[in-house]
C-alpha cells in the first residue's frame, strides 16, 4: 500500500512539473496576434472556484486564498475571496482598467490591443490544451507593472476554459487555478 501511495505522489508531481515546464517553454514559441487569435477557442461567461497562491519575493511568504470567480463576457471578471478572509474584487470596465482591457482583449480575440502592448507567445500542449503568454513590450506602459502573464487553458466542446493564470511582477508571482467551471 505504501508503494502505491509513493507511486501516486510521484505521478502527480511529474504532471505538475511537466505542466510548469510547458508553461516556461511557451516563451520559445513567438506568435503573431492573428495566429494566436485564430487558434484560441471561443469563451463564454462562466463561474468557477479559484485558488490563488501569491508568492512575495522579498519576504519569501506564500499567501493562499480562494473562493468564487465569475467572468461576464461583456463586462469583465470578479473574484469573491471566501478564505482566509472575505473580500470582493471586480475587474470591470469601471475598475482596474488595465487588467480588464487585457482580459477582455483575449476573451474577445481583439488582439490589436495585445499586439500593441505585448510580445505574444502561443503553444499547443496537447490536442485540446494550450498556453498563451504575454510579455510587455519595452515601450509599453505596462512594463512597469508586469514581467509576464501566462494563461493555460483547454478546449471542451469548442469552448475555451482557462485553468490557470500566472502573473509575474517585480515583487511577486501570483498563480490562480480554476476548477469546477460551468
Amino acid at each position: 500500500m505504501k508503494k502505491i501511495a509513493v507511486f501516486a505522489v510521484f505521478i502527480f508531481c511529474f504532471f505538475i512539473l511537466k505542466t510548469d515546464a510547458a508553461a516556461a517553454d511557451v516563451f520559445n514559441y513567438p506568435a503573431t496576434a492573428k495566429n494566436a487569435a485564430a487558434q484560441m477557442p471561443e469563451f463564454e461567461s462562466t463561474k468557477c472556484k479559484f485558488k490563488q497562491n501569491k508568492y512575495m519575493i522579498a519576504s519569501k511568504i506564500n499567501l493562499v486564498s480562494g473562493g468564487n470567480f465569475q467572468f461576464v463576457k461583456d463586462e469583465g471578471v470578479s473574484f469573491e475571496t471566501t478564505y482566509p478572509i472575505h473580500s470582493e474584487t471586480s475587474y470591470t470596465t469601471s475598475n482596474n482598467k488595465n487588467i480588464n482591457a487585457i482580459v477582455k482583449a483575449i476573451i474577445n480575440k481583439n488582439f490589436s490591443y495585445i499586439e500593441k502592448n505585448f510580445e505574444i507567445y502561443y503553444m499547443k500542449t496537447g490536442t485540446l490544451n494550450w498556453i498563451l503568454a504575454l510579455k510587455p513590450k519595452v515601450n509599453s506602459p505596462l512594463i512597469r507593472d508586469m514581467k509576464y502573464l501566462i494563461i493555460t487553458g483547454e478546449t471542451k466542446n469548442t469552448r475555451g476554459i482557462i485553468t490557470k493564470i500566472v502573473i509575474s511582477t517585480e515583487n511577486n508571482t501570483t498563480t490562480i487555478s480554476f476548477t469546477q467551471c460551468g
